[in-house]
């Protein structure tokens, strides 16, 4: 047993699998699939799941430096963008979009994601009220 290791809240889909784990400040996301019948409604729902995953820990979407996402047709791939955009904001994250014969449920949509917890650098930076912290760091 990995003492080290933080799973996130949520009832895991499989006894043996998490749906997030948390490795020091390295965060690793199960893939969430769509759901829906449509593709767009996949989307959106598969973005929503990530939300509710990364919310066992208090991450957020932005929290996620890479991602990768399955499509089970990648001509879908710039409507999947276009839903996906509504859910990030820059600087925007990483991704490889990767085409794939079948997802479980029948989804058309995965979302996978790896990120780094900067919860507690963040929470530093607010209570040091440092106004120009920024520009500091980037000189």
């Amino acid at each position: 047993m990995n003492i080290f290791l933080k799973i996130g809240d949520s009832v895991p889909r499989d006894e043996c699998i998490s749906e997030i784990v948390q490795l020091g400040d390295f965060v690793y996301m199960s893939a969430q699939t769509g759901r829906g019948q449509t593709f767009q409604e996949q989307c959106v729902t598969a973005c929503y799941r990530v939300i509710d995953v990364l919310k066992d820990l208090d991450l957020r979407m932005d929290h996620l430096v890479k991602y990768t996402v399955y499509l089970t047709d990648i001509t879908l791939r710039e409507e999947f963008l276009s839903v996906f955009k509504n859910f990030v904001e820059a600087p925007y994250p990483a991704m490889t979009i990767v085409e794939v014969s079948g997802l479980e449920n029948n989804a058309m949509v995965a979302i996978q994601g790896t990120g780094v917890n900067t919860l507690r650098h963040e929470k530093t930076m607010q209570s040091s009220n440092c106004s120009d912290c920024d520009e500091e760091t980037t000189h």
